[in-house]
């Protein structure tokens, strides 16, 4: 199991788009979210991690909407559910998320699954939009590394 803290702001940056982008909250009055430009460090793309009653499983919120919103799969009713949004905090298996040792890349060491698709769907982004899904297999969008906000760096290239 991964070491996270819940004492931390992170950004999320996974292989498939390096340091060029984030994972962040699209505000434009909706709850999707998408890989932003990296230089665009904003309080919808700074995350922090709350405990859950489940060992091992943490809730993952913006900074923008605090701990009423989480991170949630949408239930597609019996479809495969692959869609996610930032929902209201509840009791929801698809808000608990895991972080999981991922050792086939150091600079990107984490698989995310959550308690309600399991272990085998894993948070990725769409290779044209890059908006956050859940998939399975192993690909480059599905490897995450959570970087500390105070260790951000922002460059111009």
């Amino acid at each position: 199991m991964a070491s996270t803290s819940t004492g931390k702001i992170y950004v999320l940056k996974n292989s498939f788009t390096a340091a060029a982008k984030i994972l962040a909250l699209i505000n434009n009055g909706g709850t999707s979210l998408s890989m932003i430009d990296a230089r665009n460090v904003n309080p919808d793309s700074l995350w922090f991690l709350t405990p859950t009653h489940t060992p091992h499983f943490y809730r993952l919120h913006t900074i923008a909407n605090g701990v009423k919103q989480s991170l949630d799969v949408i239930n597609d009713n019996g479809v495969q559910s692959v869609n996610l949004e930032l929902a209201s905090t509840g009791e929801y298996s698809g808000q608990y998320w895991r972080f999981d040792d991922w050792h086939t890349n150091a600079a990107y060491p984490y698989r995310l699954s959550n308690n309600f698709t399991g272990p085998n769907a894993h948070l990725d982004v769409y290779s044209d939009t890059f908006a956050a899904h859940l998939a399975g297999g192993d690909y480059t969008g599905q490897h995450w590394a959570l970087v500390p906000a105070d260790t951000v760096v922002v460059t111009t290239s």
